[in-house]
């Protein structure tokens, strides 16, 4: 039963959501341009002129990391960022960083090797990145539900300072932060939280009812010293969404809510932790108080100091008789986006509820506008009206650009449960997912939203991304439910306007402790529309099939240094054939190997040169498999292929890339391997679409028989498609 909880530890968490068809329809149905199922292979499209956005490979950030929800930031010097928690448990989130126009990631060099984790105060529970106007890095860390860390680089991620008490106060979740200029120029860096806690003192039993959360404010000219301590207390909330600015310094912070028929936060959810309505709160001049208001007597910040801030509800659902609310919005946030001439979008999944709770229709995408700071909006627009064999939509994520111009992405699938009968919900069906992207040109039109705006949506992922169900209760998924993907995926807008999207990628086959064992993965647009109006469309690389050159970006990045990789381990190329029906073959091309032996100092003297690939299943998660020559201290090599495994605490942490059988293969001091791979060994089908094909050179301290050695990527090639 997809149900959601109430609480858990004390904590309101979204619900489990999905499937189905629409019970509940608000606003205009969208126009829309082109259409695009949940298909398990997409094969983008480019042409000089293209009205649906395409894009080209898809990048894996890391191949060994497992994890969801990804952040991304880029930089004015086009350094792609991406950051993604790695467990409570663990204390530990990851930074990656790609110089190369999202070719290829990297962990920051201030991580530590061979672990990965950035030189900063514990973490792991939940990441948030940004990037300020002089290109600063900031990013934030949650501490099991304690405290929030916060750290700053002025180097690109090679050195970080960093604060253990952003803050101070127990019982918080989920930071978002932004960046308004240069935080040490005039500027600031600020961060919302939820306290979920709930407030203390003479507010406890006013503002929201027991487990709620209250939505907070803090603000930092360093990144890492923040004011007021603990944050000051806005008002309740369900779960907060995101945090913007604006040219002139304002502040918005989105989130979603119960609301009453006179427009009043009545709490954070309905006793089925469900809640009805999508909330944006405006600072329009920021916030800089160093001492926080205290509330009483019911009241919200925004009521106890109306020159300080604003409420303004987006969307709200009618209540029921007995005060429950007839949807559940958000699943799980309601992010925002503001656009260059400051106007505000917000999106969100919504789905019908019973009168018990339980999700009882299909999970449909939407968006509202505002062209006024928040003050007003327009009535929300069904965007997955654009995908309409799409049944069950969640997790949507939103850019904006130019005025009207935005970027929506989400996990859809065609799949839908027995609503309105139970089972109904993402976490009952076993479904393939696909990541989706909805673009609108003319969100606004005239000056005010845009009630039929039109939409072309695409396909990002190039296969399936995710087989089975997905748990959206949060922490709750202990109890039942896959939550891999964990709790949504980012889209942001790079320097040409064109999306930069990162997501879950759950294409393999290790399934542990009832959850599957995605890695991060990354795809640019390269054609169609940008989000800009003066860069007309996006110009990138077509697609790169059967081949993929080598990356500028050859080096062992830890510790807080980048060392250059040493000929053998920079990669010129990859490539893959089929001298037969039987066999694939594969070349990896290097600079040299007129000696195998790798120094030390690049993280081992263990080295693989590897290439990976996806295959999608129709009826299954897909597989990733692998093939390799491996040489320990410059000895003699091996040569494998295999499929991929994971080490596992509860769930997987790390993929690994154990040699399953010996396989046939060469290589020349001129720098080619050649690695012949029995279809036999990988899948069987000579017929099978290889996905993501990457070369990579890796170092490693044990051998890669031993089934649990994490390597340290050096080089990766671009990645690249064979469809026989």
């Amino acid at each position: 039963m997809s149900k959601k909880i109430a609480l858990i530890s004390g904590i309101s968490r979204s619900a489990v959501r999905s499937s189905a068809s629409l019970a509940f329809v608000v606003g205009a149905t969208a126009v829309f341009l082109t259409a695009a199922g949940s298909a398990l292979w997409h094969q983008p499209v480019v042409s000089a002129a293209v009205k649906t956005p395409a894009f080209g490979r898809e990048v894996i950030v890391d191949h060994q990391r497992l994890g969801g929800e990804p952040s991304i930031s880029i930089d004015s010097q086009d350094r792609v960022y991406v950051a993604a928690p790695f467990g409570f448990s663990t204390t530990a989130s990851y930074v990656w960083r790609s110089t190369d126009h999202g070719q290829s990631f990297h962990l920051v060099p201030g991580d530590l090797a061979t672990f990965g984790k950035p030189t900063t105060c514990v973490g792991g529970g939940d990441s948030a990145l940004a990037v300020d106007s002089v290109n600063r890095l900031y990013f934030a860390d949650l501490q099991g539900l304690t405290d929030v860390s916060n750290s700053v680089s002025s180097d690109q991620g090679a050195t970080f300072l960093t604060t253990c008490n952003a803050a101070n106060t127990v019982g918080v979740d989920r930071p978002w932060i932004a960046t308004f200029g240069d935080p040490q120029n005039g500027g600031a860096l600020y961060q919302t939280v939820d306290q979920i806690g709930q407030c203390v003192g003479a507010c406890d039993q006013d503002l929201g009812e027991v487990g709620a959360n209250i939505v907070e404010i803090t603000r930092s000219q360093d990144g890492v010293t923040f004011s007021p301590l603990p944050a000051q207390q806005i008002e309740p909330d369900g779960i907060v969404s995101g945090i913007v600015t604006d040219s002139n310094g304002g502040v918005y912070i989105a989130h979603t809510a119960l609301v009453d028929a006179s427009g009043k936060i009545v709490g954070g959810t309905d006793a089925n932790s469900n809640d009805n309505a999508i909330v944006v709160v405006r600072f329009p001049n920021g916030y800089n108080s160093t001492v926080p208001i205290q509330l009483q007597n019911g009241q919200t910040l925004c009521q106890t100091s109306p020159s300080t801030c604003s409420t303004y509800i987006v969307y709200r659902a009618p209540l029921n008789a007995d005060g429950s609310s007839p949807v559940t919005v958000g699943q799980d946030f309601s992010p925002i986006a503001i656009d260059r001439a400051g106007n505000l979008y917000v999106t969100w999944a919504q789905a019908s509820v019973d009168s018990t709770g339980n999700i009882s229709g299909s999970s449909q995408i939407f968006m509202a506008v505002s062209t006024d700071h928040g003050a007003h909006w327009g009535k929300p627009v069904r965007v997955s009206a654009a995908t309409p064999s799409l049944q069950t939509n969640l997790f949507p994520w939103i850019a904006a650009g130019d005025p009207g111009r935005v970027d929506i992405v989400w996990y859809g699938t065609s799949t839908l449960g027995s609503c309105p009968s139970q089972p109904c919900g993402s976490a009952a069906i076993q479904a393939h997912w696909s990541v989706m992207m909805a673009q609108s040109l003319n969100a606004i039109a005239k000056g005010a939203p845009n009630p039929a705006p039109s939409f072309s949506t695409t396909q990002i992922s190039e296969v399936s991304n995710h087989f089975g169900a997905i748990c959206t209760m949060g922490i709750g998924c202990t109890t039942g439910g896959d939550r891999g993907l964990l709790d949504f995926l980012s889209v942001t807008v790079g320097l040409q306007g064109e999306a930069n999207v990162v997501w879950a990628d759950a294409v393999n086959q290790n399934f542990n402790g009832g959850t599957s064992s995605p890695l991060i993965a990354f795809n640019r647009q390269v054609a169609g529309p940008s989000l800009y109006a003066n860069v007309g469309q996006v110009s990138g690389a077509s697609p790169a099939s059967g081949s993929g050159a080598g990356s500028p970006d050859a080096f062992y990045s830890a510790n807080g240094a980048m060392i250059a990789a040493s000929q053998n381990l920079t990669l010129k190329s990859a490539s893959v054939s089929m001298p037969d029906p039987q066999h694939y073959r594969f070349q990896i091309s290097v600079a040299s190997l007129s000696t195998l032996l790798v120094s030390p100092t690049l993280g081992g003297t263990d080295a693989v040169w590897l290439v990976r690939w996806e295959v999608p299943d129709a009826n299954g998660a897909g597989h990733t498999y692998f093939a390799g020559m491996e040489s320990d201290a410059g000895q003699a090599p091996s040569f494998f292929d295999g499929e991929t495994s994971t080490i596992n605490s509860t769930h997987g942490k790390f993929m690994t890339y154990p040699p399953a059988r010996t396989i046939s293969g060469t290589f020349t001091p001129l720098g080619v391997i050649t690695l012949d791979v029995p279809v036999a060994d990988v899948g069987g089908n000579s017929k099978a679409s290889l996905v993501s094909i990457t070369g990579l050179t890796v170092t490693q301290a044990t051998p890669s028989s031993t089934g649990d050695t994490i390597f340290n990527q050096i080089d990766a090639t671009r990645p690249f498609d064979l469809k026989p």
